[in-house]
């Protein structure tokens, strides 16, 4: 008589099926790349079409604009500075009436 054939009872590590294992990769690399092309996917949308002139106006409004901007922005500086002080200014006025400083039983003596 010939010995019985047995099923093996040990299970294999992992089924190549169910467990597919990554290659090995650089993220890092990956990463740079893919922050490259997305810089200059905007960078692209950003150039495209800037020397369209807007509707209504002509080429040379639209160059007098930008220097006009370019001088504006030095003197914007100083007049922000004025209307910061000009609210500061009111802040304090009203930080003297503000209702902590109210006697608030009649006695004479405000709370602080």
């Amino acid at each position: 008589m010939s010995a019985p054939i047995l099923p093996k009872l040990i299970p294999t590590a992992t089924d190549p099926l169910w467990f597919h294992v990554d290659k090995p990769c650089d993220d890092e690399n990956e990463l740079t790349e893919l922050e490259n092309e997305y810089k200059s996917w905007i960078e692209s949308i950003a150039k495209k079409d800037e020397h369209i002139v807007p509707i209504g106006k002509t080429a040379s409004e639209q160059c007098d604009e930008e220097d006009d901007e370019d001088e504006d922005e030095g003197e914007d500086d100083d007049d922000e500075s004025d209307t910061n002080d000009d609210e500061l200014a009111s802040d304090m006025i009203y930080d003297r009436d503000s209702p902590d400083d109210v006697d608030m039983e009649g006695n004479g003596m405000a709370l602080t």
